[in-house]
Parts: C-alpha cells; structure tokens; sequence
C-alpha cells in the first residue's frame, strides 16, 4: 500500500527520498576520516541514482539533504559559522553536489534510450560517467567548501584525491544497488533497466546467503591480516574479494549482485574505522572501485550470453522451417559418425524431399511452398528421438540423422514419415507426397559419403515412381565409398 502511495504522490516520494538520503550519508559520516573525506561516500551513489530514475523531480529531497548534512557537519565538527553562513554553505554545497551528477545521470539515460547498446557498453558508459561526474563533483564541491570557509585552503591540495575516490566509489558501489532498490518502488520511471535481467529480483535464499556470509568472512580476514601484520603488503589481501563476488556474479540475480558489492563496501568502511586502518584507506579505496566494477561487468555475462545464444540460433536454425542449418547438420554429422566409431553402434541417415515441389511453387505461389516445408518440417520432427537431428539441406531437401539406429530402424522411421505426409493437403485440395533415400554409416564413411548414399536412395526411390522409400544396398554403398 505505501508503495502505491509513493508512486502517486511528489511530496510523499521527496519526503521518503530525504530521509533516505540522510540516513545514506550518516552511513558514510560513520566513516570519515575528515570532515571533508569519507572511505566512500554512499550519499553520492544515491543522487546519481535518483536523478537516473527520477530527472528534476526529485531536486527538493536531494537539494533539502544537503543543506541538513550541512547542517550536521558543522555542528559535529564544531565550525563556527552563522545561522545565514550555513545556510548558504548548504545551498552551495547543493549545487555543487547535484550538477555534476545530474549532467552525468542525463547523459547516461540520453545514450540508453537513443542507442541500443549491449549490456556490456552501458556498464562501461555507467563507470566512466560515475568517474568523470564524481570528479568535476569533487571540484566544485572543494572550492565551495574554501569558499563557505567549512575548509582550509590548505587542506585542498591532500584532500582532493581521496575526496574524490570516496565519491566515486560511492557512485559505482551504490547507484547500482539504490536502481534496483527505487526501480523496485517506481518500476515504470526507466524501462531499459528491465533488459537487466534480475535487478527487480529482491528475494534472497539460503544458497545466496550463504555466499555473502562467505564473501564477509574472507573480507574480515583479508583486514584482520593487515591488522596484525602491519604490513602494507597486506593491505592488499582485500583485492581476493574479487573471487568471491565474480562468483555470486555468475551465479546470481542482478540485485543480489549490487547488493553484495554495497554490503563489501560498507563493510571494508566500517573495519578500516574499527581496525584503524586509515594508513591503509587508499588502499581500500580503490580496492571498493576495483570490486564494484569487476562485479558490474560480471552482470553483463548473463545478457552476453543470452545473445549469444540467440546468434548461435540464428546461425545454426533454418528461418523457414527451424530446421537446423546446413552447417549445423554438416558439424553435427561429423561429431556423430566419431561418436559411432568410437561406441561401436550404428547410425543412419534420411535424405527426403516433397514431390514435385518445383510445380507446386509454379501453381500455388511461394507462400504455399513455403508452408508445405513447414508442414512437412513440423511432422517430420514430432516423429523424431531427442538425439535425432531434422536439418534442411537445400531447397525442399532434408536430412534426418539418426544416432544409434540400425538401418532397418530407419527405413521404419521413413515409413512412418512418409504415411504421415500423405495425410498432408494443402491449397485445401492437394495432397502431398515426399521420396526418401536411406543410409546406414559404413567403416571408411565421412558425411560427404554417408550423404552420396542417402541421395542416391532418394534418386532411386524417385525413378521407381516417387512416394516410397529406398534403402541403399550395402553392395552399391561399399562401390560408391
């Protein structure tokens, strides 16, 4: 029900996104090892996000954020400023925050909506847009923070940097997880998102976290290292994180994957914190940059695999008939003759084409022929074993291959093929017919033989008057190999 009500209501979605918003930052204020720089800071990833899904609309909430973290810094760093002073600091720091984001967020949405682009391009568009947003964000927000006298001219100088790590981190790590979270909200705000498939999926079971509870265990033990080590080498044992979340990666839905990577990150922010770590932040900066976008190129296996398979379909399946292909026929017949050799057992092949097919295209049109190589294809295939394989050869011609079939199945397999083709009418008055050749694998067979004898079957079978089948003798099939 509230769900309802912050889909129809602008107030009640900027008052939800506010609190949100600040409790995102506190989040990231737990970590900070200044006022003016955090391990990473979260609340950035969230603005990116909302002004993804939500353009202008939600400026109020993001623009109100800012003025109250404004408010809060101050008062919990003890910075003496006006009442007037503060105010104009946060509004400052609004602006500041939210334009590059904004630009950011705008153009990445103009590029998925205009451009149809692979999963895999859009991550690669997200990190550079999150790393040059983040960047311009860094250097509008120092210079307002000298300006508003919240920070040092000095400090710009060793700030600048993890500054701009932290917000970058923030925006790679969390405007993913928050996407998933808000589209869950408001699913209709950015309909490209559904071509991630799983980012609306927010259901977790066991096997999932079981392999969080894995990834946090390795995480602790990796920062524990550097603890009691106090090596800086040590610090580096965080980058093993990248084994486990390649895994969840390519095993698990879209939101569970952003999910893992917001929980690493604020688990490494929190440990930097409670180990004191902070020689090491650096470190663990880019480790959180590094994790984040190896994870998000881990979501686009799933859709680069689903379009692979698509092209393999399209290369390997007759358009007409969803026959297999020539090529597929020819790769699939080779595997199977080793096979055969390799088991001792036999194998058969089927070449059939329609009679007369040349006369039914010339006085029913195309369109009939082609609905006779459907026909024919459909009942061809619904009389066939899962390890059978109907291709269409050329033309009206077929192939069946049949593994593990002796030749007397097989001319059993044409009989019923071709009894069933009888039944077949088409133009509502002509009856079909079809001619089958067939072959049994001889010991020196490739598919160039194994197909000569099949097809000089069919031949056979066409010159002793058509609509029969003819099985090639072993005689004449030893003479042609």
């Amino acid at each position: 029900m509230w769900v309802g009500r912050l889909q129809r209501s602008w107030a009640l979605r900027n008052g939800a996104l506010l609190l949100l918003w600040l409790f995102v930052f506190k989040i990231g204020a737990l970590v900070e090892y200044t006022h003016d720089a955090s391990v990473w800071f979260p609340a950035a990833g969230l603005t990116f996000a909302s002004l993804l899904l939500f353009r202008f609309s939600i400026l109020p909430a993001l623009l109100a954020g800012c003025v109250l973290s404004t408010i809060y810094t101050v008062h919990a760093y003890d910075i003496s400023l006006g009442d007037f002073q503060i105010l104009k600091a946060g509004l400052l720091f609004g602006l500041a925050h939210i334009l590059p984001y904004a630009i950011g967020a705008n153009v990445l949405r103009v590029l998925i909506k205009r451009r149809s682009l692979d999963m895999s391009v859009i991550i690669v568009l997200f990190l550079v847009i999150a790393a040059v947003s983040s960047f311009f964000a860094t250097w509008l927000v120092l210079p307002t923070l000298v300006m508003t006298e919240m920070m040092s001219p000095d400090a710009v100088a060793s700030t600048w940097l993890p500054f701009w790590i932290g917000d970058m981190a923030g925006v790679m790590v969390m405007a993913p997880f928050f996407v998933g979270l808000l589209n869950w909200v408001q699913p209709g705000a950015f309909p490209q998102l559904a071509d991630l498939p799983g980012l609306d999926q927010q259901t977790f079971n066991a096997r999932s976290l079981m392999k969080l509870l894995l990834n946090a265990l390795l995480l602790v033990s990796c920062m524990l290292l550097a603890k009691v080590t106090h090596s800086p080498n040590s610090a580096f044992a965080i980058f093993f994180l990248v084994i486990p979340h390649m895994w969840i990666a390519c095993s698990e839905s879209a939101f569970l994957n952003v999910s893992s990577v917001a929980l690493s990150s604020f688990l490494i922010a929190f440990w930097v914190h409670v180990l004191g770590l902070m020689d090491y932040v650096m470190v663990y900066q880019f480790a959180i940059n590094v994790i984040a976008a190896n994870t998000l190129f881990g979501l686009a296996i799933p859709s680069l695999l689903a379009d692979n398979l698509k092209l393999r379909k399209v290369a390997f399946t007759d358009s007409l008939t969803q026959a297999a292909s020539r090529d597929l026929l020819v790769q699939r017949s080779a595997q199977e003759i080793t096979y055969s050799r390799q088991d001792a057992k036999p194998l058969a092949m089927i070449v059939f084409d329609i009679d007369y097919f040349k006369k039914i295209n010339d006085k029913f049109g195309h369109q009939v022929g082609d609905q006779a190589l459907q026909q024919i294809a459909q009942l061809a295939q619904s009389l066939l074993r899962p390890t059978d394989l109907l291709g269409r050869y050329g033309g009206d011609e077929f192939v069946l291959l049949l593994p593990h079939t002796e030749l007397g199945a097989a001319r059993l397999i044409a009989e019923r093929i071709i009894e069933r083709v009888r039944q077949v009418t088409i133009a509502e008055s002509h009856q079909l017919t079809a001619s089958f050749g067939v072959a049994g694998l001889q010991a020196d067979d490739d598919f160039e033989r194994l197909f000569r004898r099949a097809d000089h079957a069919l031949y056979q079978a066409k010159l002793a008057g058509r609509n029969r089948v003819c099985v090639a003798e072993v005689e004449h099939q030893q003479a042609l190999a």
